[in-house]
Parts: C-alpha cells; sequence; structure tokens
C-alpha cells in the first residue's frame, strides 16, 4: 500500500468515527429527551464500593429491579411511538390466509424430461435408422 493511499484510507477512518460518534451522540441527546418526557431518573453512576449491609439491601433492591426495567423500558417504547411514529414496523396490506398453497409436483417435472429425453432418443434412432437404410 503507498503511502497516498494509507492516508486515503486514514482520512476515510477518521470520517468514519465521526459519522459514529454523531451517531452516537444523537442517540444519547434521544435518550436524554425520552428519559425526560416519561420522567424517569437519569443514569446514576455505581458505587465503587458497599459494606455489607449496604450489599444486602442491594440484594433486596436487585430481586425487584427486574420488573422495574421492563416497565421503564415500556414506559420509553411508548413514548418512541410518539415521538417518532414512523419507526413502527409496517404491517401488510393483505393478510395471508393459514393455508399453504401447493405448488406443482415434482413428479410432474421430472416426467416431462423423462419423455422429452425418450423423445429426443427415439427420433435419434430413427435418424440412424434411415441412413443406414
Amino acid at each position: 500500500m503507498s503511502k497516498i493511499e494509507k492516508r486515503e484510507a486514514e482520512v476515510s477512518d477518521e470520517a468514519d468515527w465521526s459519522r459514529a460518534w454523531q451517531v452516537v451522540a444523537q442517540l444519547a441527546e434521544a435518550r436524554a429527551t425520552t428519559l425526560r418526557e416519561i420522567g424517569a431518573p437519569g443514569p446514576t453512576a455505581p458505587a465503587p464500593h458497599l459494606p455489607s449491609d449496604a450489599a444486602a439491601a442491594a440484594t433486596l433492591e436487585a430481586s425487584d429491579q427486574l420488573p422495574r426495567d421492563i416497565a421503564e423500558i415500556e414506559r420509553a417504547a411508548h413514548a418512541l411511538r410518539r415521538a417518532e411514529p414512523t419507526l413502527e414496523p409496517s404491517r401488510p396490506a393483505i393478510e395471508t390466509s393459514g393455508e399453504v398453497r401447493g405448488g406443482r409436483s415434482l413428479w410432474l417435472l421430472l416426467g416431462l424430461i423423462w419423455l422429452t429425453a425418450l423423445l429426443v432418443v427415439s427420433c435419434g434412432a430413427v435418424a440412424l435408422a434411415l441412413l443406414v437404410l
């Protein structure tokens, strides 16, 4: 790789990373807006170490953490649906029935192939017989 190609690759990598950081910043801003809309508290930093009583309290708190997290996710999803309705997946206009339409039988295709081969061989045999006579 030449120096010019390396430099172009580095410039393109920097542009990719700049774009990635822009997307991350937009996501962080959208998250903060959504958290403000649903009234959820912002992220908190975890404690570096917990005393034994605090560890026991944290264990009790962690047991009901899952239902709270699920409720928070549902509130955030509802707020996101209100803020960006275009992100909702589109539903098909025509409902499909539960019946599976059967295609043509494979045996019909194989039979046609064999009949064609038989026809070609028989035509060749007739042509050969006419040439010999």
